[in-house]
């Protein structure tokens, strides 16, 4: 804190340092800064203030920045920035429903402002089209890629292809599969010949691979 008779830190400086640490890992977005507590009346620092991300982070709407003063008179305040990016994007164009898979009717290409780094989203169709929802869109709104998966290409009941490798080929039989599977998750299937349960691979739309 500042001592009596000692100039005080410009808090825009502070708020400056903050920006400069996102900008860093963060180079294409806009930020805004909180305003600074102006009770809070710091003792101007003799050496440039050092802003400080937290470890591994992920660069989301908000991100809480360490201000630190490394002279001769050291202290640290926390600073909060909001981070926002201005670009095209995928914008919805009904209501969609989790588990629901987007078709291209689904979406359109739009510039928009929205939160968070552009990481967050993406303006190509083609990483949309055939993924799940993890869970509801609204109308209108930035589709969001951490929304999205994979979808399953084998579905709880239906006929499958089963393939199992031998030497010098293949052997081709059909199953019914007990559970849905995205590639490469493993699922039960029961043969339809021997009705045996077995366990097999997802592999492409109604295809299943045993290995051996």
């Amino acid at each position: 804190m500042q001592a009596r008779g000692q100039t005080a830190q410009d808090p825009a400086s502070i708020g400056e340092a903050a920006i400069a640490a996102v900008r860093a890992v963060a180079p294409e977005s806009g930020f805004e800064v909180n305003p600074i507590d102006p009770r809070l009346r710091l003792t101007a620092c003799d050496r440039p203030l050092l802003g400080t991300l937290p470890p591994n982070l992920t660069v989301g709407a908000r991100v809480n920045v360490r201000v630190s003063c490394p002279g001769s008179a050291p202290w640290n305040v926390f600073v909060a920035v909001a981070v926002f990016t201005e670009g095209p994007v995928l914008v919805t164009n009904r209501p969609l429903r989790p588990g629901q898979i987007v078709s291209a009717d689904d979406i359109r290409v739009e510039v928009r402002r929205f939160p968070g780094g552009p990481g967050c989203c993406t303006a190509d169709p083609h990483e949309a089209i055939g993924r799940v929802l993890r869970r509801a869109v609204a109308n209108d709104a930035t589709l969001l890629l951490d929304t999205l998966d994979i979808a399953p290409v084998v579905r709880r009941g239906e006929i499958v292809t089963v393939l199992a490798g031998i030497p010098g080929g293949e052997v081709r039989a059909s199953g019914v599969a007990l559970s849905d599977a995205r590639p490469g998750e493993t699922l039960r299937v029961r043969h339809s010949t021997s009705l045996r349960i077995i366990q097999a691979r997802a592999d492409t739309q109604g295809v299943v691979r045993v290995d051996r």
